[in-house]
């Protein structure tokens, strides 16, 4: 029996002749538009030639409305040629069309997902997981989406998993490193990139996370080594300078650090941790504060922020900053305002019956485990000094529990506090002690030390009374005490 044109184009796409197959798709176009037309936009879609794609499988997506393979390309190519709700609505059309494709599911997963929904994109890969529970694909997008919505035990877990079925699957391997790295898992971070890096030896990418895992497990003098190795390939990348610079830091190296952040901020002069780690390195410190780079530093920060700072640093701030407020009679305050509440640590502190709790902080996934938490009254995300300016509410205690530390002008935030705490009311909080007379940045770590003669003198210029500090350690840090200062100062009744 003959085949058809048809069968004969399949056949040659089939055994790789893509050019001869394009040509005989398109000769039957005319009198077999619907099969040749979707074989053709499988052949352009392999080959990255998104937009044409669209081109072709628009008309035959209108022309079969109720054609959910057409629909699921169709989507497809649409999200790769940046039009993201259009890919939605096709995707959407497909699982309806055909709920149990596990395909359909994938696609909707990944419009969502690129279109900033990772609620909608999680519950796509789960229902498409329900069809085909061992799905490469469903189960290592799940896992992306899990890691972006900042579930990362849970990404771990999914991660983990998919390395076990696919050993050889890299992005299971980078994803494992990620959730790890994020959960503060250093040494395990690094076996998993290391597997990666065994995987694509020759993907620079991948060289850079094995790099930052490197220095993250406390081998900074192999890691600057591999990202200069990394820098001759690609001297203009800003990312690879900035950890450079990092590194250096760690080993001690403050002329090498300055250089390499020098390097950095003359090839990326936007970048918030660029920016705030070459002022670091030369003792600028910024009039604002740097909401972006706090943003960052946090964000990933939030699964292990408690373990970390409690278990491991020996992290007791808000517990004795309490205790310090209610030594000194003011204990009794209705309503208090955390300010950069964090996860929640200072509410855990101040909560008791009939106290409303307010909290404020630049982190949404910060937030997420504070709300968790069921302590505050609201939750706002935002930046302090906005917040304060934009309110009009006032508490009768406002606190702030090493917040100062990510601050250099402290001035503004007093000013815009005093507006903020009714008369006769308190403010309380913590700062890293500077033992001279101004505020530093101090490089290694990237946080501001303060002087508590200066802060004194700053809060009764703004209006406080009755400023009263006292120094105290605010964790151990490589093994050595942390020291700082918690400050009150009260509002005129």
């Amino acid at each position: 029996m003959s085949s058809s044109p048809l069968d004969a184009a399949l056949a040659l796409h089939r055994a790789g002749r893509t050019q001869d197959a394009e040509r005989a798709y398109r000769s039957l176009l005319a009198s077999e538009a619907s099969g040749a037309g979707a074989a053709l936009a499988v052949l352009l879609l392999q080959q990255g030639r998104d937009a044409e794609a669209v081109d072709v499988l628009e008309p035959l997506a209108a022309a079969a409305p109720s054609n959910a393979e057409l629909a699921v390309n169709l989507s497809l190519a649409l999200r790769r040629s940046g039009r993201g709700e259009a890919a939605l609505t096709a995707a959407r059309r497909a699982c309806t069309l055909a709920p149990g494709r596990a395909s359909a599911w994938n696609a909707l997963g990944l419009a969502a997902r690129d279109t900033g929904d990772h609620d909608e994109a999680l519950a796509a890969f789960e229902a498409g997981l329900r069809i085909a529970p061992n799905e490469r694909a469903l189960r290592l997008h799940r896992a992306q989406t899990l890691r972006r919505l900042g579930r990362n035990r849970d990404a771990l877990d999914a991660f983990a998993a998919l390395a076990r079925q696919a050993p050889d699957l890299l992005d299971a391997w980078r994803g494992l490193g990620d959730a790890q790295a994020a959960l503060g898992q250093a040494g395990a971070a690094l076996q998993s990139r290391t597997r990666a890096l065994q995987l694509a030896p020759q993907a620079p990418d991948v060289a850079c996370d094995h790099a930052i895992a490197l220095m993250q497990a406390g081998d900074s003098a192999n890691a600057a080594l591999r990202f200069e190795t990394l820098l001759r390939a690609d001297a203009e990348n800003a990312q690879l300078w900035c950890w450079l610079g990092r590194a250096q830091l760690k080993l001690g190296n403050g002329d090498a650090a300055r250089r390499a952040f020098d390097a950095a901020k003359a090839r990326d002069p936007e970048d918030a941790v660029i920016a705030h780690f070459h002022a670091a390195v030369h003792g600028v410190l910024p009039a604002d504060v740097e909401s972006d780079y706090i943003r960052s530093l946090f964000d990933d920060f939030a699964d292990r922020f408690e373990h970390t700072l409690v278990d491991r640093l020996a992290y007791a701030t808000p517990e004795r900053l309490a205790r310090f407020i209610a030594a000194r009679g003011n204990a009794d305050a209705a309503s208090v305002l955390d300010l950069g509440c964090g996860t929640g640590l200072m509410a855990n502190a101040l909560a008791r019956a009939g106290r409303a709790i307010d909290g404020v902080d630049l982190s949404p996934r910060m937030l997420e485990h504070a709300r968790a938490k069921s302590l505050y009254r609201d939750l706002h995300a935002a930046e302090i000094l906005v917040f304060l300016r934009d309110t009009r509410s006032q508490w009768d205690l406002v606190v702030a529990a090493d917040v100062f530390v990510y601050v250099a002008a402290l001035a503004p935030v007093f000013d815009a506090v005093f507006a903020r705490v009714s008369a006769g009311g308190v403010f309380a909080f913590s700062v890293e002690r500077s033992d001279g007379p101004d505020t530093e940045l101090l490089p290694s770590t990237g946080r501001y030390r303060h002087s508590p003669a200066r802060i004194v003198s700053q809060l009764a210029q703004t209006g406080f009374v009755d400023i009263v500090h006292e120094t105290v350690v605010l964790r151990m840090e490589s093994g050595d005490p942390v020291q700082g200062e918690l400050v009150l100062a009260r509002r005129p009744a």
